[in-house]
């Protein structure tokens, strides 16, 4: 059986990046929390921090991460239930999601849900490919991922399809695609991209035209919104969800650049296999805004 109080220290190092942030968020010295930290090691018999600045967790340490976040949920899901509930113990629950579907259709999800449960919400934001790895590590309780296959211990639900609209300005595409444009307009082009990690553009070019050596120029720029804002710009051209692109379409500031050429992202709410309220509840709100806000063909 674990020490509960060394698993919250471990916790509390890992989250706040190192031993003196966690003393003081646990009112205790850095001494106290290096020795709790020292009793847990000694007790499985392997490393769990990488003493790096920031430390990390070891693999172990992830493992022990992700068993006390499910414990925390299954404990103030209990609370709730003896109706024994501690403000000062508010239920937090931690989701991983890509930046496209904060933008869109995720909160109106899921903002009733948390009003009328009282629930704290801290979202962790990263690429839909890379989701899944936050709820891996324990890092979260659920995300939103474009990965199939569940996780050892979690489940996979088939949410529905963001689709990708290939948009520019009426300006842009006077200036770069006037007549039908070959793979040397693309690469002169200037491209608008999330980030390193987003390789959709990357998928697009390769899928449609056949692009793999990266000749392209393009802008990064890591928020859903002013990426976005540097299109409607005219900075680049670029991918963006139908959920954004479609009023711009119709209203004819951004126009599609290679008709009938898009591509559907699927997407899958991943969730611990763990028989706590919280996921069932979520995942149901979840499943009823993207049957109407995602593609599901």
């Amino acid at each position: 059986m674990f020490d509960y109080a060394h698993l919250k220290a471990l916790s509390i190092v890992v989250s706040q990046g190192g031993f003196d942030k966690a003393a003081q968020h646990l009112f205790i010295s850095q001494s106290a929390v290096s020795q709790r930290i020292k009793q847990l090691e000694d007790k499985v018999g392997q490393s769990l921090l990488i003493r790096t600045n920031p430390v990390q967790p070891t693999e172990t340490g992830k493992r022990l991460l992700r068993h006390y976040a499910q414990v925390q949920l299954l404990e103030s899901e209990l609370r709730s239930e003896m109706d024994v509930d501690d403000p000062s113990l508010p239920t937090i629950v931690k989701i991983a999601v890509n930046a496209d579907s904060l933008a869109t259709w995720f909160l109106p999800a899921l903002a009733e849900v948390f009003k009328q449960h009282k629930w704290l919400l801290e979202l962790i934001i990263d690429d839909e490919a890379y989701t899944h790895n936050l709820l891996k590590n324990g890092e979260a309780v659920g995300c939103v991922t474009t990965s199939q296959l569940a996780l050892t211990g979690c489940s996979s639900e088939f949410l529905g399809n963001m689709e990708y609209i290939c948009v520019a300005t009426p300006e842009f595409i006077e200036q770069y695609f006037l007549t039908d444009p070959s793979i040397d307009d693309i690469a002169l082009a200037p491209a608008v991209v999330f980030s390193t990690k987003d390789k959709l553009h990357d998928k697009f070019l390769s899928f449609y035209f056949g692009m793999t050596d990266k000749s392209w120029r393009e802008h990064k720029i890591p928020s859903s919104e002013s990426f976005l804002e540097a299109i409607k710009m005219g900075m680049g051209y670029g991918l963006v969800g139908h959920l954004q692109a479609q009023s711009l379409l119709d209203s004819g500031e951004l126009i599609e650049v290679f008709p009938n050429k898009r591509m559907q992202v699927p997407l899958y709410w991943q969730h611990w296999n763990i028989k706590a309220k919280q996921t069932s509840v979520i995942y149901r709100s979840l499943a009823a805004s993207a049957q109407t806000a995602l593609v599901n063909g």
